[in-house]
């Protein structure tokens, strides 16, 4: 098990949210269309949230450490055993859900990954699947309703579009 000072992994953490906003400000502008100021385009959400990442990003590195550190742990240590088992198979689970995105669709990708997410972060022993199945399905057509059909953004319809709505 490996332990790193919870200051260096502040940090750390701090400049991969840096490099990643940059990355999707980048991408967005280079291959989405901004639009005009009264008709937004496709770029302004994605540049939107690499600007709110990278204000989070310099917050976290340059925060001033002063008397409430010590309440904090000195050390950030990864987790171990089952604890460890979850975090890799929810890191699993997140990968599938960008791979299967294109072939099975959004909205069935969404359903399958929050279900999986929400047995592997639940607690409870008495889950009960029909009910974790229940709320992914939900909050998937809400997803779906919202960005897809008010705000028109664009997600993969895969195989099962035809069928859904």
């Amino acid at each position: 098990m490996r332990s790193i000072s919870l200051g260096s992994a502040r940090r750390i953490t701090a400049l991969f949210a840096l490099l990643l906003s940059a990355l999707c400000v980048t991408n967005a502008w280079q291959t989405l269309s901004v639009g005009r100021w009264h008709k937004p385009g496709a770029a302004i959400f994605p540049i939107a949230l690499g600007a709110l990442l990278a204000i989070s990003g310099l917050s976290v590195l340059f925060e001033r450490r002063g008397s409430g550190d010590e309440a904090m742990p000195a050390i950030f240590t990864l987790p171990a055993g089952s604890d460890l088992r979850r975090l890799l198979l929810l890191l699993a689970a997140f990968a599938l859900y960008f791979l299967v995105m294109p072939v099975v669709g959004n909205m069935v990708a969404s359903a399958l990954f929050l279900f999986a997410s929400m047995w592997l972060l639940s607690d409870d022993p008495g889950r009960s699947p029909l009910r974790l199945a229940a709320y992914a399905i939900v909050i998937a057509l809400c997803f779906e309703w919202f960005f897809v059909r008010l705000l028109k953004v664009q997600m993969p319809g895969g195989v099962f579009r035809q069928w859904l709505f």
